[in-house]
């Protein structure tokens, strides 16, 4: 262990499972299964990294294990035992005087994570895969950096369909058929209705939508079937970057709300960039939780 941080591993590691393997630990979707000390296969958090991109010697690491929601996927995230008021902050401190001892330093590892998973970590992380885990990354240490999967010039987000909200009339107006997605939330099936704007003061105007529709109920215990991609549909002339990053948000509320597997019959070449695939004559396409993929936004034809 680095000489500068004051607290014995075995001693952070049990403050850290105290603080975080309870319920509400952190924020709403995280579950603690475990945090343990780093092994030597698993990659280092980046804060480990000097100029040459090579581990700093002695810097040790706990690993946080994690659940995301009621995604299957196991997570981890690596974080380094690093000094507290005499060197580094650990990660998202800005300020080291605040880190008197390590029950203050596991409650600024604890805001950490809760900024990070707030803002869309487990979407935009970059992912390294070691054994069953699943470990999130904000940089290239881990091999791939992370990128928040937005268009360029646009933005996009769930629409608001609580008390006081809509029913996608604004779609509506913009050319777009909601007569899927209104029909699915009558049902009560709809998993997630998704708009995309063009990103500007006014957030207008829009520009495309997405809907996923969770699995039809059975009343025989049977295993639910798989969630449905049922509408992927864009205003004409908007780039095919704002199809695919549609269908990588629609994809992931749908592995959050807990999908094993996401079908298709929508025909658009954005599918088959987050991982949807076509198995032997299947007239449809789907994607499983662990194939999705993030699509790469830099290129992209204008729709017509």
């Amino acid at each position: 262990m680095t000489t500068d941080f004051p607290w014995r591993r075995e001693a952070v590691v049990q403050v850290l499972r105290d603080r975080l393997l309870i319920e509400g630990a952190v924020t709403q979707g995280f579950t603690g299964i475990d945090v343990r000390p780093a092994l030597a296969d698993e990659p280092p958090h980046t804060d480990a990294m000097d100029s040459t991109d090579e581990p700093e010697a002695g810097l040790e690491h706990v690993v946080v294990v994690l659940r995301w929601r009621q995604d299957p996927h196991r997570y981890a995230i690596a974080v380094p035992l690093v000094p507290g008021p005499a060197g580094p902050p650990p990660p998202g401190v800005h300020e080291p005087s605040s880190v008197y001892s390590l029950q203050s330093w596991a409650e600024e590892v604890v805001l950490w994570l809760m900024e990070e998973l707030d803002t869309g970590l487990v979407r935009r992380a970059g992912r390294s895969t070691v054994g069953e885990l699943t470990f999130l990354s904000t940089d290239t240490a881990f091999g791939t950096a992370a990128v928040d999967v937005m268009p360029h010039g646009y933005h996009l987000g769930p629409l608001y369909l609580g008390p006081g909200g809509g029913d996608g009339e604004h779609l509506a107006r913009a050319g777009l058929d909601v007569a899927t997605a209104r029909h699915l939330l009558s049902q009560g099936r709809l998993l997630t209705w998704l708009h995309a704007y063009v990103n500007n003061a006014r957030g207008e105007p829009y520009v495309g939508h997405a809907v996923v529709a969770r699995p039809p109920r059975h009343g025989s215990g049977r295993e639910p079937g798989p969630a449905r991609l049922a509408v992927l549909q864009l205003v004409p002339g908007t780039p095919g970057t704002v199809a695919a990053a549609l269908t990588y948000h629609a994809v992931h509320e749908a592995v959050e709300a807990g999908a094993q597997r996401i079908t298709s019959t929508v025909d658009d070449p954005a599918l088959e960039q987050v991982g949807f695939h076509r198995t032997g004559g299947a007239a449809e396409v789907s994607v499983s939780w662990h194939e999705v993929r993030r699509p790469d936004l830099h290129h992209g034809s204008t729709r017509a």
